[in-house]
């Protein structure tokens, strides 16, 4: 798992794009800003703090194969814009 770090002061104003940091938000372990599909930028929250740390190697396994299936609207695996793909990459290592 990757040590997410806090976000600067100035995180809320600059809005830097795909750089996550640890969440300000209540239940969230990361936060990042995505491009939105109106051309702009939105905050994105991911992964829960309700659920336990076992980041084992059959655990990681488990999650990488499961959460590789989740697919959006269109059919499509999701990409930098969602949630998904911010788990696997900065919590689980997928």
């Amino acid at each position: 798992m990757t040590q997410l770090k806090k976000a600067p002061a100035d995180f809320k104003t600059k809005k830097p794009l795909y750089r996550p940091y640890k969440s300000d938000k209540a239940g969230k372990k990361g936060m990042v800003y995505v491009k939105s599909s109106g051309g702009g930028k939105k905050l994105l929250y991911f992964g829960d703090t309700n659920y336990r740390h076992n980041y084992s190697a059959e655990a990681r396994k488990s999650y990488c194969a499961r959460s590789g299936g989740i697919k959006d609207k269109s059919g499509k695996l999701p990409g930098k814009n969602s949630a998904n793909y911010w788990a696997r990459k900065i919590l689980w290592n997928c």
